[in-house]
């Protein structure tokens, strides 16, 4: 089903999949996060629309939870751009079988920053899943100061990709496309998975 649009003010992301509207609003529902579906050409955009996510805490913030989910392998390649406590941040997943979710973050003042725990994108890795492999130094070059604005670092990313979304990565985007929402039945699904690892984990070190 469809949801009210809501402005979500701080909910600042764009993710681009490699599928029709369809299916992909069919894999939002499936998730936990409220977002607009926006074709896009050969792309499909997903932005959310609402600052906190249908899951309980601490998986309440609806872009960091979209950033961080796994894209079907039917809907690769994909490429996210978010502004996530004023860092930019991209992520990027292939369309191959064991290809898996690889980060890039940028922080004003400071440049490239390293995320222990994550895989690293590099340029090489944005080009091929924009489908435009070739030289990578357009890339590295927007990334590779510590001058300007995550917004802007993020347009200057897709205008190098050759991607189309630069107006839908700022501040102040209104209704583009049809609002989907997640239904209750995958938000109670993910509920419980988290509730049930957490319980695992607790076990696990009251027994260490």
């Amino acid at each position: 089903m469809s949801a009210p649009w809501q402005p979500a003010q701080e909910a600042r992301g764009l993710l681009l999949v490699s599928g029709g509207t369809g299916p992909v609003s069919t894999w939002v529902r499936r998730g936990q996060v409220a977002c607009q579906v926006v074709e896009l050409g050969a792309w499909t955009a997903v932005l959310p629309t609402e600052r906190s996510s249908r899951a309980e805490p601490p998986y309440d913030d609806a872009v960091t939870l979209l950033a961080a989910r796994p894209v079907p392998r039917r809907l690769r390649s994909a490429l996210g751009f978010f502004t996530i406590d004023g860092r930019a941040v991209v992520t990027v997943q292939g369309p191959g079988w064991r290809s898996a979710l690889r980060w890039l973050v940028w922080e004003p003042g400071v440049g490239l920053v390293r995320t222990p725990g994550l895989e690293l994108a590099r340029p090489s890795d944005l080009l091929a899943a924009a489908g435009r492999p070739g030289d990578a130094r357009a890339v590295a070059e927007v990334v590779g100061g510590r001058d300007g604005r995550a917004d802007g670092i993020l347009t200057d990313l897709l205008a190098a990709l050759a991607l189309p979304g630069a107006d839908l990565v700022g501040p102040g985007v209104g209704l583009r496309g049809q609002v989907v929402a997640p239904t209750a039945q995958a938000v109670a699904r993910f509920d419980a998975r988290m509730a049930e690892q957490a319980r695992h984990r607790t076990e696990l070190e009251e027994n260490s």
